[in-house]
């Protein structure tokens, strides 16, 4: 190899260096990060339900159960004006009952609504790679919040959905997930913080978040926890109309 060939070569490894040293580093992170939350624990336990209630200030909003059944499948199910919503999805097709649409059948969930519902739709942590999501993660930097650092993880769907989440370096627990308005990472729509995380035997969870849009706020609190109790793969599947 000539000594021009060489330069060449050696340019081309130091280019590429960075990129190597960010993406081991993005998997001792992730690694660590499961290890905190209990990942493989979690998912041994096959199922999950959670009863859960919103509040705006010291007001009720509503009360929801949701259910998830590894390896991605997730139903909430609830009560708006003593008429039943669903938001679901059975590993292949994302559906909702909305009758404050004026529609009380099942529907299939536009593309947008689907990307938000699957941020939920996993046993555990949500930057876990469950089968059927399609997403790219990528290390983005760090970033003060609370008076605390955090790793900054960016997880980016084909339809360019992009959503940030907030790791604390010390605990690797997700502190805060920033979700953005369609493709335009430069306008937020939604912050959801995550608080109160309990341990439970060999794995850990947060009990509480809070929703921020705009400068409105919302608490969600989970009352009950049930794991591996089972749930049918028909419970999850649209009803034909």
């Amino acid at each position: 190899m000539n000594r021009i060939k060489l330069i060449k070569v050696l340019f081309q490894v130091v280019l590429n260096l960075p990129a190597v040293v960010v993406a081991q580093d993005l998997d001792k992170i992730l690694t660590r990060h499961f290890e905190a939350v209990g990942q493989e624990q979690i998912l041994s336990m096959r199922t999950i339900s959670m009863d859960m209630r919103e509040m705006n200030g010291f007001s009720k909003t509503k009360e929801y159960t949701v259910t998830k059944k590894a390896p991605s499948k997730i139903i909430i199910e609830g009560v708006w004006k003593e008429q039943r919503y669903v938001s679901a999805y059975d590993g292949v097709r994302a559906w909702t009952i909305a009758p404050w649409t004026g529609v009380q059948v099942a529907q299939l969930m536009t593309e947008r609504e689907k990307a938000l519902l699957l941020l939920d739709v996993g046993l555990g942590s949500p930057l876990y790679n469950y089968a059927g999501l399609d997403q790219e993660l990528t290390l983005i930097g760090s970033e003060y919040a609370q008076d605390k650092s955090h790793y900054v993880i960016r997880v980016t769907r084909p339809s360019g959905f992009y959503v940030d989440y907030l790791l604390n370096k010390k605990t690797y627990m997700v502190h805060l997930v920033r979700i953005y308005k369609e493709d335009n990472v430069e306008e937020v729509e939604k912050e959801v913080i995550f608080k109160n995380y309990k341990k439970l035997g060999a794995f850990s969870m947060p009990f509480e978040f809070e929703n921020r849009i705009d400068r409105s706020a919302t608490h969600v609190i989970v009352d009950d926890i049930v794991f591996g109790q089972g749930a049918p793969s028909s419970l999850f599947k649209m009803p034909e109309n």
